[in-house]
């Protein structure tokens, strides 16, 4: 009950219900189906995507990395996340990562060397930085049953404003109200049927 208006928040701000025009109707009733014939754990994931800090690995970590929040507050220009749906893996990468990290995971010098659009996939290493970042992606994959598409989005580039649209605790490009926004509009809403 608790999280209630989260995923109420969720669904209303979903691709396949709100009103923006930026999605086409067939692209609409296959997310609508999708979510319907989901279950309850994949229908969860599409409404309110999983973030790892990708950036936080220890060595030898066994298991996944701490979650986040859905939110671009809680993302830093340091760090390495990876945003999951169940359709889709979209690994972020911050702007003021270090360069050891981007050539252990990435095979890239320096943020600006990296060249997001040439991923389908982790490159293999042979690290164990390497290894573990696609361990995760492989476990994460495999949690869902499905191949999801990976996508590097790298902070400020073009297609940065196609992935706030998944962080689902922040206002919506389209206005939809961020989660706080809509938990304080509940709130006065109760209060006026309530008085």
């Amino acid at each position: 009950m608790k999280l209630l208006p989260l995923y109420a928040n969720c669904l209303l701000k979903h691709e396949a219900l709100r009103g923006a025009g930026d999605t086409s109707v067939d692209v609409k009733a296959w997310l609508m189906q999708l979510i319907l014939s989901s279950n309850l754990v994949s229908c969860l994931a599409l409404l309110y995507p999983r973030v790892f800090a990708l950036h936080d690995l220890k060595p030898n970590q066994t298991n996944l990395p701490s979650l986040i929040r859905c939110s671009y507050t809680y993302l830093k220009s340091d760090g390495v996340y990876l945003l999951e749906n169940g359709i889709n893996v979209f690994i972020w990468v911050g702007q003021d990562v270090r360069a050891q990290f981007l050539q252990q995971v990435f095979g890239a010098p320096s943020f600006h060397h990296l060249d997001a659009e040439k991923f389908t996939s982790l490159p293999s290493l042979g690290n164990p930085l390497s290894d573990q970042a696609q361990e995760i992606v492989d476990r994460v994959r495999r949690e869902r049953m499905t191949a999801m598409k990976i996508m590097v989005i790298k902070q400020k580039d073009k297609l940065e404003g196609w992935f706030r649209g998944f962080l689902v605790e922040d206002k919506g490009s389209d206005s939809s109200p961020s989660y706080v926004d809509y938990l304080c509009y509940l709130h006065r809403e109760i209060r006026e049927i309530l008085s």
